[in-house]
């Protein structure tokens, strides 16, 4: 009999960042049977949240980016507003139990998987018998801008009865380790951001473009320093920088306009290691602060992988990966490690950056996972 998992992620099925949902379909392949649980967060539903919910219960069964069925099954989990009035809570938490137990068949030999540690899901971590409780942390949820006081405070007690009953927690960065190391006895450093390396292998065997195009691809979101690249795009205005990826809260106010900036918008997964092929630098301009360094981006090792300078403001991860990654913060320092790095390139450096990346690979990030897992279970 094939062990089930019920995963909770941190993220919703179809996000830009697919990371979560090759992780399961990797699994799957596996043998694991999976229920992946669209993240609810801890804040009340805005519209667009609720406009979004309705169109995702209407498109029917989930699909990847490549339009192909998934290897799982998508549960949408429902739940009543206002969540922290004390009797819709109380509903909710019973409610949200009655939705997910319903999707296992035998709990005994389930993993209940965790990577948002929502307080309407504490019931269902303690009350029924799994065989074996995960929590992942893959950002310092606590420390993201937006996070209210009361948030926090409910975000951290949830969390600590989730780390109550885990038996393994997986952290994506060594500062998220060693906060939980202090809550937790088992907590293991799983390899963090992975990509598909042989996906990314032609375009770093490729020759080198042409200079003058720096890229970035991935979220425009309060993580992304838009006035820092406004002001490259001014010391740089014989480069063009391309900026590829959907936006959140106006984070591209800055970049509208300028002449040498295009906004290419949301791109498919496939989509990116060709687009990285037609750079000659890419960008990691993340807004420097405590939330920033203990994230590890996906990103910089895609870019790696397909053997690009990159060139990154300080945080945490690109000063791990200092000897293939030129830091630079300011916009001064930024645009001039820009015409550096690229001056600088040659095919040994773009081999440098590939094997820098080989231990960032799916398969090495499941077998440590897998073998942890096994390990706990093991432990009973």
């Amino acid at each position: 009999m094939s062990r089930e998992i019920l995963f909770y992620s941190d993220f919703p099925f179809g996000y830009h960042n697919r990371e979560a949902e090759e992780g399961m379909a990797r699994f799957a392949q596996r043998g694991y049977r999976i229920q992946y649980v669209e993240q609810l967060g801890i804040r009340n539903p805005s519209l667009r949240n609720v406009l979004e919910l309705i169109r995702r219960v209407r498109s029917g069964r989930a699909r990847t980016a490549s339009g192909a069925p998934v290897p799982f099954d998508v549960v949408t989990p429902k739940l009543l507003p206002p969540r922290r009035a004390p009797l819709v809570d109380g509903l909710n938490r019973r409610w949200l139990t009655r939705q997910l137990r319903s999707r296992i068949e035998n709990p005994e030999r389930a993993i209940l998987w965790v990577r948002y540690p929502t307080p309407e899901l504490i019931p269902l971590v303690e009350n029924v018998p799994w065989a074996l409780v995960v929590y992942e942390l893959v950002d310092d949820h606590e420390r993201s801008p937006g996070m209210t006081r009361r948030l926090a405070s409910v975000y951290r007690a949830s969390e600590a009865r989730v780390l109550s009953r885990a038996g393994v927690v997986f952290a994506w960065s060594e500062p998220i380790r060693e906060r939980l190391a202090g809550l937790h006895e088992n907590v293991v450093l799983a390899p963090a951001a992975c990509a598909e390396l042989e996906t990314f292998a032609a375009i770093a065997a490729a020759p080198a473009p042409e200079q003058g195009v720096a890229m970035y691809v991935g979220s425009l979101d309060f993580r992304f320093d838009a006035e820092l690249v406004a002001e490259v795009s001014r010391r740089l205005a014989d480069w063009t920088l391309v900026v590829a990826g959907p936006v959140s809260d106006g984070a591209d106010r800055a970049l509208v306009g300028l002449p040498n900036v295009k906004l290419l918008g949301r791109v498919a997964p496939a989509e990116v290691p060709p687009l990285l092929g037609s750079a000659s630098v890419c960008l990691m301009p993340y807004r420097r602060g405590a939330f920033a360094d203990t994230l590890f981006p996906i990103k910089l090792v895609e870019y790696l992988a397909a053997g690009r300078p990159v060139v990154s403001t300080g945080i945490r991860a690109s000063r791990e990966l200092a000897d293939v990654v030129t830091i630079a913060d300011g916009a001064t320092a930024f645009a001039e490690g820009i015409r550096a790095a690229a001056a600088a390139d040659s095919a040994e450096a773009r081999q440098r950056r590939v094997e820098r990346a080989q231990p960032f690979s799916w398969d090495r990030r499941i077998d440590v996972m897998q073998a942890a897992i096994e390990a706990a279970l093991a432990r009973g």
